[in-house]
């Protein structure tokens, strides 16, 4: 079973989250690290959450969580994201910089 999670990017920084039937609102931000050794990192605080079920068939609600994942970089305008600060546990989702 495929599943597709989208998050839209808008400013100033807001983002909509959308999988299957859950709908995420918040705000979010890049942190930028100047060890090289560690990953920059991608931050969003949950505002709203439809509570309904996303890619893990679960319903959940992420209401005033804070979100916090790795950016791995593949290019000036592609990041991984991933769940440790080495960028070795990948969840095979991707930020693309449209502009």
């Amino acid at each position: 079973m495929q599943c597709t999670e989208s998050y839209q990017f808008t400013q100033p920084a807001k983002v909509v989250y959308t999988a299957k039937q859950k709908k995420m609102s918040g705000e979010f931000s890049v942190i930028r690290t100047q060890d090289p050794k560690q990953l920059d990192i991608f931050a969003m605080s949950v505002v709203s959450d439809n509570k309904k079920a996303g890619c893990s068939g679960q319903v959940s609600d992420y209401s005033k969580a804070q979100i916090r994942l790795s950016l791995k970089w593949i290019s000036a305008k592609t990041a991984e994201l991933c769940t440790d600060l080495e960028g070795k546990q990948c969840l095979g989702l991707y930020l693309i910089k449209q502009k």
